[in-house]
C-alpha cells in the first residue's frame, strides 16, 4: 500500500481468475459502487480506480476477492480506512466487497 499525496491509501494488483457465483446487496450505478456488498467484477462493477471518503459508522472495511466462496483465501488485499481511500481494482479480480464505506466513486 503507498500514499498519495492527499493522504489517501492506494492499493493495486492481479488476482488468478477463479470463482463462483457469489451475493450482491444492491446494483451498482455504472461508474460507482453505492455502499455495501459483494458486486462482481465486469457485471456489477467496472474494473478501474475508486476513491471513497471513507467510514460510514465504524470503519470503512474493502476488500479484492479471487472468488466468492467466502474463504480467506480469496482476499487478494483489503484494508480499513479511517479516511479517504483509493483502491484500483483489477480485471482479473472476481469481486469487490465493501461494508460501512461512504460510496465508491470511479476516478479511472
Amino acid at each position: 500500500m503507498t500514499a498519495t499525496a492527499t493522504g489517501a491509501a492506494v492499493q493495486s494488483g492481479a488476482a488468478s481468475p477463479s470463482a463462483t457465483a457469489g451475493p450482491q446487496q444492491e446494483a451498482a450505478p455504472k461508474g460507482g459502487i453505492p455502499g455495501d456488498g459483494t458486486f462482481l467484477v465486469g457485471k456489477d462493477i467496472q474494473a478501474g480506480t475508486y476513491r471513497s471518503e471513507g467510514k460510514n459508522k465504524y470503519g470503512c472495511y474493502w476488500a479484492r476477492l479471487s472468488d466468492t466462496t467466502g474463504e480467506g483465501s480469496a482476499i487478494i488485499t483489503n484494508g480499513n480506512a479511517q479516511g479517504p481511500a483509493i483502491i484500483k481494482i483489477a480485471a482479473a479480480d472476481k469481486a469487490f466487497q465493501t461494508t460501512d464505506c461512504k460510496p465508491w466513486k470511479k476516478i479511472g
